[in-house]
Protein backbone atom coordinates (compact mmCIF):
# COMPACT_ATOMS: atom_id res chain seq x y z
CA UNK A 1 0.00 0.00 0.00
CA UNK A 2 1.18 3.75 -0.76
CA UNK A 3 2.09 5.67 2.26
CA UNK A 4 -0.66 8.19 0.45
CA UNK A 5 -3.06 5.70 0.44
CA UNK A 6 -2.36 4.65 4.07
CA UNK A 7 -2.81 7.84 5.52
CA UNK A 8 -5.64 8.84 3.67
CA UNK A 9 -7.16 5.94 5.20
CA UNK A 10 -6.19 6.93 8.85
CA UNK A 11 -8.14 10.22 7.88
CA UNK A 12 -10.99 8.26 6.96
CA UNK A 13 -11.00 6.22 10.12
CA UNK A 14 -10.58 9.51 12.61
CA UNK A 15 -13.55 10.53 10.72
CA UNK A 16 -15.56 8.02 11.62
CA UNK A 17 -15.57 8.67 15.11
CA UNK A 18 -16.47 12.54 14.43
CA UNK A 19 -20.12 12.74 13.20
CA UNK A 20 -20.12 16.74 13.71
CA UNK A 21 -16.73 16.78 11.40
CA UNK A 22 -13.17 17.37 12.21
CA UNK A 23 -10.90 20.07 11.64
CA UNK A 24 -7.26 19.08 9.29
CA UNK A 25 -5.76 20.83 12.79
CA UNK A 26 -7.80 18.32 14.57
CA UNK A 27 -6.71 15.24 12.32
CA UNK A 28 -3.39 16.29 12.18
CA UNK A 29 -3.13 15.72 15.49
CA UNK A 30 -5.10 12.60 16.39
CA UNK A 31 -3.49 10.81 13.30
CA UNK A 32 0.65 12.11 13.87
CA UNK A 33 0.20 13.08 9.78
CA UNK A 34 1.25 16.43 9.43
CA UNK A 35 -1.41 19.50 8.66
CA UNK A 36 0.00 20.31 4.87
CA UNK A 37 -0.13 16.62 4.49
CA UNK A 38 -3.67 16.26 6.09
CA UNK A 39 -5.15 19.40 4.22
CA UNK A 40 -3.96 18.01 0.55
CA UNK A 41 -5.51 14.50 0.95
CA UNK A 42 -8.42 16.25 2.64
CA UNK A 43 -8.66 18.25 -0.60
CA UNK A 44 -8.46 14.93 -2.82
CA UNK A 45 -10.89 12.78 -0.40
CA UNK A 46 -13.57 15.37 -1.18
CA UNK A 47 -13.09 15.51 -4.80
CA UNK A 48 -13.81 11.94 -4.88
CA UNK A 49 -16.93 12.58 -2.21
CA UNK A 50 -15.18 10.66 0.02
CA UNK A 51 -15.38 13.73 2.74
CA UNK A 52 -17.16 16.38 2.38
CA UNK A 53 -16.77 20.41 3.94
CA UNK A 54 -18.34 22.35 6.06
CA UNK A 55 -17.20 25.65 4.84
CA UNK A 56 -18.35 27.62 7.18
CA UNK A 57 -16.94 25.80 10.20
CA UNK A 58 -14.09 24.71 8.10
CA UNK A 59 -14.89 21.23 9.10
CA UNK A 60 -14.54 17.95 7.23
CA UNK A 61 -16.61 14.42 7.89
CA UNK A 62 -17.67 11.46 5.86
CA UNK A 63 -19.03 11.33 2.70
CA UNK A 64 -21.68 10.41 0.57
CA UNK A 65 -19.36 7.89 -1.28
CA UNK A 66 -18.40 6.39 1.99
CA UNK A 67 -22.22 5.09 2.33
CA UNK A 68 -22.78 3.71 -0.81
CA UNK A 69 -18.94 1.52 -0.45
CA UNK A 70 -20.36 0.62 2.92
CA UNK A 71 -24.05 -0.22 1.73
CA UNK A 72 -22.30 -2.35 -0.80
CA UNK A 73 -20.18 -3.79 1.47
CA UNK A 74 -22.82 -5.10 3.79
CA UNK A 75 -24.85 -6.43 0.86
CA UNK A 76 -21.90 -8.40 -0.07
CA UNK A 77 -22.10 -9.80 3.23
CA UNK A 78 -25.35 -10.75 3.28
CA UNK A 79 -25.29 -12.57 0.18
CA UNK A 80 -22.35 -14.44 1.03
CA UNK A 81 -23.99 -15.66 4.16
CA UNK A 82 -26.96 -17.12 1.92
CA UNK A 83 -24.66 -18.41 -0.86
CA UNK A 84 -22.33 -20.63 1.15
CA UNK A 85 -24.05 -23.78 0.96
CA UNK A 86 -24.02 -23.41 -2.58
CA UNK A 87 -20.54 -22.31 -2.96
CA UNK A 88 -19.70 -25.22 -0.77
CA UNK A 89 -21.62 -27.84 -2.84
CA UNK A 90 -20.02 -26.31 -6.34
CA UNK A 91 -16.60 -26.61 -4.69
CA UNK A 92 -17.83 -29.96 -4.31
CA UNK A 93 -19.17 -31.09 -7.64
CA UNK A 94 -16.32 -29.25 -9.29
CA UNK A 95 -13.17 -29.93 -7.00
CA UNK A 96 -12.27 -26.04 -8.00
CA UNK A 97 -12.48 -22.81 -5.68
CA UNK A 98 -16.06 -21.36 -5.75
CA UNK A 99 -16.16 -17.55 -4.77
CA UNK A 100 -18.53 -14.63 -4.79
CA UNK A 101 -18.01 -11.11 -5.61
CA UNK A 102 -19.28 -7.97 -5.34
CA UNK A 103 -18.60 -4.78 -6.93
CA UNK A 104 -17.67 -1.59 -4.35
CA UNK A 105 -16.88 1.71 -6.16
CA UNK A 106 -14.53 1.06 -9.16
CA UNK A 107 -13.30 -2.39 -8.01
CA UNK A 108 -14.69 -5.92 -6.72
CA UNK A 109 -13.61 -7.72 -3.65
CA UNK A 110 -14.42 -11.63 -2.84
CA UNK A 111 -16.56 -11.37 0.04
CA UNK A 112 -17.19 -15.41 -0.14
CA UNK A 113 -15.01 -18.41 -1.09
CA UNK A 114 -14.79 -22.43 -0.42
CA UNK A 115 -11.34 -22.94 -1.16
CA UNK A 116 -10.50 -26.43 -3.59
CA UNK A 117 -9.63 -28.72 -1.27
CA UNK A 118 -6.68 -30.04 -3.98
CA UNK A 119 -3.38 -29.72 -3.09
CA UNK A 120 -2.74 -27.02 -6.02
CA UNK A 121 -5.22 -24.29 -6.20
CA UNK A 122 -6.23 -21.07 -5.74
CA UNK A 123 -7.13 -19.00 -2.77
CA UNK A 124 -8.34 -15.24 -2.91
CA UNK A 125 -7.66 -12.67 -0.09
CA UNK A 126 -11.64 -12.10 0.87
CA UNK A 127 -12.00 -8.44 1.09
CA UNK A 128 -8.90 -7.55 -1.16
CA UNK A 129 -10.04 -4.43 -3.44
CA UNK A 130 -9.10 -5.79 -6.96
CA UNK A 131 -9.90 -3.60 -10.06
CA UNK A 132 -13.40 -3.72 -11.58
CA UNK A 133 -11.92 -4.66 -15.26
CA UNK A 134 -9.67 -7.53 -14.04
CA UNK A 135 -10.66 -11.40 -14.47
CA UNK A 136 -13.63 -13.25 -15.18
CA UNK A 137 -15.47 -12.03 -12.18
CA UNK A 138 -14.82 -8.33 -13.71
CA UNK A 139 -16.71 -9.07 -17.03
CA UNK A 140 -19.65 -10.23 -15.28
CA UNK A 141 -19.82 -6.94 -12.74
CA UNK A 142 -19.61 -4.98 -16.00
CA UNK A 143 -21.77 -6.04 -17.97
CA UNK A 144 -25.07 -3.74 -16.71
CA UNK A 145 -22.68 -0.66 -16.71
CA UNK A 146 -23.75 1.56 -19.32
CA UNK A 147 -20.65 2.77 -21.92
CA UNK A 148 -20.18 5.84 -20.46
CA UNK A 149 -19.49 4.56 -16.81
CA UNK A 150 -17.33 1.72 -18.71
CA UNK A 151 -15.41 4.26 -20.40
CA UNK A 152 -15.33 6.23 -16.70
CA UNK A 153 -13.74 3.50 -15.02
CA UNK A 154 -11.41 2.60 -17.87
CA UNK A 155 -9.92 5.42 -18.67
CA UNK A 156 -8.62 5.63 -14.45
CA UNK A 157 -7.19 1.82 -15.50
CA UNK A 158 -3.81 2.90 -15.66
CA UNK A 159 -3.89 3.79 -12.16
CA UNK A 160 -5.23 0.71 -10.90
CA UNK A 161 -3.01 -2.15 -12.72
CA UNK A 162 -1.30 -2.60 -8.97
CA UNK A 163 -1.25 -6.53 -8.29
CA UNK A 164 -2.70 -7.55 -11.37
CA UNK A 165 -0.69 -9.70 -13.52
CA UNK A 166 -0.78 -9.35 -16.93
CA UNK A 167 -3.42 -5.99 -17.59
CA UNK A 168 -5.48 -5.95 -20.41
CA UNK A 169 -5.80 -2.99 -22.69
CA UNK A 170 -9.40 -1.13 -22.58
CA UNK A 171 -10.40 -2.03 -25.75
CA UNK A 172 -9.67 -5.84 -25.44
CA UNK A 173 -11.83 -5.29 -22.02
CA UNK A 174 -14.56 -3.89 -23.68
CA UNK A 175 -15.06 -6.46 -25.62
CA UNK A 176 -14.64 -9.19 -23.56
CA UNK A 177 -17.59 -7.11 -21.37
CA UNK A 178 -19.88 -7.21 -24.81
CA UNK A 179 -18.85 -10.97 -25.02
CA UNK A 180 -20.11 -11.91 -21.65
CA UNK A 181 -23.59 -9.87 -22.30
CA UNK A 182 -24.02 -12.10 -25.11
CA UNK A 183 -23.05 -15.77 -23.35
CA UNK A 184 -23.80 -15.41 -20.11
CA UNK A 185 -20.23 -15.92 -18.40
CA UNK A 186 -16.86 -14.83 -18.81
CA UNK A 187 -13.73 -16.66 -18.50
CA UNK A 188 -9.83 -15.39 -17.83
CA UNK A 189 -6.83 -17.31 -18.29
CA UNK A 190 -3.51 -16.57 -16.39
CA UNK A 191 -4.56 -12.29 -16.00
CA UNK A 192 -5.39 -11.16 -12.32
CA UNK A 193 -3.09 -13.50 -10.92
CA UNK A 194 -0.22 -15.66 -12.16
CA UNK A 195 -0.97 -19.30 -13.60
CA UNK A 196 -4.50 -18.96 -12.59
CA UNK A 197 -7.73 -19.09 -14.97
CA UNK A 198 -11.30 -18.72 -13.78
CA UNK A 199 -15.15 -19.16 -15.10
CA UNK A 200 -17.77 -16.82 -13.96
CA UNK A 201 -21.02 -16.33 -14.16
CA UNK A 202 -24.08 -13.24 -13.20
CA UNK A 203 -26.28 -13.73 -9.99
CA UNK A 204 -29.17 -10.98 -10.18
CA UNK A 205 -31.76 -9.55 -8.38
CA UNK A 206 -35.66 -9.46 -8.46
CA UNK A 207 -34.99 -6.32 -11.82
CA UNK A 208 -32.74 -8.76 -13.46
CA UNK A 209 -29.66 -6.33 -12.43
CA UNK A 210 -26.53 -8.37 -11.99
CA UNK A 211 -25.77 -8.42 -7.86
CA UNK A 212 -22.77 -10.68 -7.69
CA UNK A 213 -20.58 -12.90 -9.61
CA UNK A 214 -20.15 -16.31 -9.23
CA UNK A 215 -17.04 -18.10 -10.06
CA UNK A 216 -14.34 -20.99 -9.82
CA UNK A 217 -10.75 -20.73 -9.87
CA UNK A 218 -7.61 -22.77 -10.37
CA UNK A 219 -4.67 -23.84 -12.15
CA UNK A 220 -4.90 -22.92 -15.74
CA UNK A 221 -3.23 -26.41 -16.83
CA UNK A 222 -6.28 -28.16 -14.72
CA UNK A 223 -9.05 -25.54 -15.62
CA UNK A 224 -9.00 -25.43 -19.21
CA UNK A 225 -11.30 -24.25 -21.46
CA UNK A 226 -12.58 -27.56 -22.57
CA UNK A 227 -12.84 -28.06 -18.35
CA UNK A 228 -14.35 -24.77 -18.51
CA UNK A 229 -17.50 -25.87 -20.82
CA UNK A 230 -17.97 -28.85 -18.48
CA UNK A 231 -18.52 -26.80 -15.26
CA UNK A 232 -20.09 -24.17 -16.72
CA UNK A 233 -24.02 -26.14 -16.35
CA UNK A 234 -22.70 -25.99 -13.22
CA UNK A 235 -21.98 -22.72 -12.21
CA UNK A 236 -25.45 -21.91 -14.19
CA UNK A 237 -27.13 -24.00 -11.49
CA UNK A 238 -25.30 -22.62 -8.68
CA UNK A 239 -26.36 -18.92 -9.76
CA UNK A 240 -29.94 -20.41 -10.02
CA UNK A 241 -30.28 -21.57 -6.32
CA UNK A 242 -28.89 -18.50 -5.01
CA UNK A 243 -31.29 -16.47 -6.58
CA UNK A 244 -33.98 -18.62 -5.69
CA UNK A 245 -32.49 -18.20 -1.92
CA UNK A 246 -32.87 -14.39 -2.08
CA UNK A 247 -36.23 -14.63 -3.13
CA UNK A 248 -35.88 -14.03 -6.60
CA UNK A 249 -38.05 -15.52 -9.42
CA UNK A 250 -35.87 -18.16 -11.44
CA UNK A 251 -36.60 -16.10 -14.98
CA UNK A 252 -34.01 -13.81 -13.73
CA UNK A 253 -31.33 -16.68 -12.94
CA UNK A 254 -28.63 -17.24 -15.81
CA UNK A 255 -30.00 -19.00 -18.62
CA UNK A 256 -27.40 -22.35 -19.96
CA UNK A 257 -25.86 -21.59 -23.45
Amino acid sequence: MSDSARKAIEILDALRFAPEGSSARILAAQTGIPKSTVQRLLQTLEETQMVVQDRRHLSYRLGPRTLMLGMAYKRGLDIGQVALPVLTSLRDRTGETAGLSVRVGDGRMFIEEVQSESELRFASELGRLYPLWSGAPGRILMMDLSSEEANRVLAAAHVTTNGVHSPIDPDTVLARVEEARRTNSARAYNETLDNISSLAVPVRDSAGSTIAALSVSGPSGRLTNERMDVILPELFGASRDISRMLGVDSAWASVPL
